[in-house]
């Protein structure tokens, strides 16, 4: 049975800044609420239909203050849908709402249901990345490197990969110019739901820099090792935003006339040495091809996160990749990385430029802290 991506769709993100982020004023319940609401809007959802949705899975990282208590269902409540849809919130750290959309997919593809709703929310301005964290020191002596600082495994893998200062800046630049020509060109516009701010609604994501230069990131510090290689902007900035998708069955697309967009083929999830998490991509992309038969000249378009620019090129130079089918409308290093919203974002994305493209697959990919990669393959109908 197959699982059919229906719709999808995002805030503009915003960047985590207590002064002048764009969802400064508005907290990560609200932000999610007005996403599924406007998301059901869009696609004039009538009653029966959104009574039909089965249940709604959000991926989502610091699950305490704001985002807690199971933020999937107390923003569905917000958001008016009705009290008898239940909700889960999931966490696998940067994968949180990609994983959120493979259960979805293996739900209904196994028969349990046939409208769900799956995405994600991360709000670092309001819950701070490393808020409510206490590593077992026993997990921290096991390994030789400091695996749970982010920043050091991806100067690790600068090292082991033999990335240059050079090529992260350049990468940067690339991301920045290519996220400001899609913005520029209107791609960004048919996936992005504006949600209503004190200041205004917020249409654009707030990330990308006009002028960003190699000369400009030539001139930055590095951030987590004075003798290493990454900085603040050949890295992902702190953000808030939201995704969503609606998945359904073959069924549910007949009952209520819905036309798929894509068919969900197949994903893979899998481990490595934590100390270089950034390489996740690569045995999970790896894996999804042998799982599906598919070779590399098959996909079309990659939606490759970029938490950094140095895992980001090691994980493309392992792989082979042709940049050109990278990240074409600029990656996380310019749009942002709101934590557990990349990854349904990463799915927006890469649905919206196959169907921009007339390409057949895409594969959306992310490194996962701690040591995991995670990879799916959709084709577009």
């Amino acid at each position: 049975m197959n699982a059919y991506l229906i719709e999808a769709g995002r805030t503009a993100i915003g960047r985590a800044h207590p002064d002048k982020g764009l969802y400064r004023e508005v907290r990560a319940d609200v932000l999610l609420a007005e996403l599924m609401r406007k998301t059901l809007a869009e696609m004039e959802a009538g009653e029966e239909l959104t009574a039909a949705i089965d249940d709604v899975y959000i991926g989502c990282v610091g699950q305490h203050l704001e985002q807690g208590k199971n933020i999937a269902r107390l923003a569905l409540l917000l958001a008016g849908l009705p009290e008898t849809l239940p909700g889960t919130t999931v966490n696998r750290l940067c994968a949180s709402s990609l994983q959120a959309f493979n259960f979805a997919a293996s739900t209904i593809a196994a028969g349990h249901a046939g409208l769900l709703l799956a995405g994600g929310v991360e709000h670092m301005t309001h819950v701070p990345m490393q808020a409510a964290t206490d590593y077992h020191q026993g997990l921290l002596d096991r390994y030789p490197f400091p695996f749970n600082n982010m920043g050091l495994t991806a100067e690790k893998v600068a090292r082991d990969y033999a990335v240059s200062r050079h090529d992260q800046d350049a990468f940067a630049v690339e991301s920045h110019r290519r996220a400001l020509a899609a913005r520029n060109a209107g791609h960004f516009a048919r996936e992005i739901l504006p949600i209503d701010t004190p200041a205004g609604p917020a249409r654009d994501d707030q990330s990308p820099r006009p002028g960003t230069s190699l000369e400009a990131l030539a001139g930055l510090k590095t951030i987590f090792a004075a003798d290493g290689s990454v900085t603040a902007g050949n890295s992902s900035p702190l953000n808030d935003g939201a995704s969503l998708t609606l998945l359904a069955s073959e069924a549910a697309c007949e009952r209520f006339g819905l036309k798929p967009r894509a068919r969900v083929v197949d994903f893979a999830v899998v481990g490595l040495d934590p100390c270089t998490m950034g390489m996740g991509p690569v045995p999970a992309i790896r894996a999804l091809l042998r799982k599906t038969g598919l070779g590399l000249d098959r996909i079309d378009r990659f939606e490759l996160n970029e938490a950094f620019a140095s895992q980001a090129l090691a994980c493309i130079r392992e792989l082979e990749l042709d940049p050109d089918k990278v990240n074409p409308w600029g990656g996380a290093i310019a749009l942002g990385h709101p934590l557990g919203c990349t990854g349904t974002r990463l799915i927006t994305t890469l649905l919206n430029g196959l169907e921009e493209s007339g390409g057949r697959f895409g594969i959306a990919s992310l490194c996962i802290g701690h040591g995991q990669g995670m990879a799916t393959l959709i084709e577009r109908l």
